[in-house]
């Protein structure tokens, strides 16, 4: 399991990159219990830099939705991708903070796409 502190470090890296669209809701933090949904809001860095959201690439003609962060000023230019290679195929998306502080990305039916958990670290 993700010591607290990555956790923090984690979600701290999440609410200073983020991000989508004008016309969505934009807030610069997401804490336990809160998400981030497919075509409804998104987060932007305070200093609206960065943004983090959801978002499909031009090139493909099939639903294709992910999870990343991007220059506000270039939002073309990707800095970081969670689902790579596992596109979520509808627009049904949650990015969501579990209880134990992981970032989980889900679709409608509750299919994992992306997390930060690890598992139990042994000793």
């Amino acid at each position: 399991m993700i010591s607290s502190d990555t956790n923090k470090q984690i979600i701290s890296f999440c609410t200073f990159m983020v991000g989508c669209f004008s016309c969505y809701v934009a807030r610069d933090i997401i804490t336990t219990g809160q998400n981030i949904s497919d075509g409804s809001d998104y987060l932007e860095s305070p200093e609206k830099k960065f943004q983090m959201g959801f978002f499909s690439r031009e090139e493909s003609s099939e639903v294709r939705r992910y999870v990343g962060v991007w220059y506000t000023m270039d939002p073309k230019t990707v800095v970081w991708v969670a689902n790579r290679d596992k596109p979520v195929l509808d627009s049904t998306g949650v990015l969501a903070v579990s209880e134990e502080g992981s970032l989980k990305l889900l679709d409608g039916n509750g299919v994992e796409y992306f997390s930060t958990e690890t598992g139990m670290l042994t000793e």
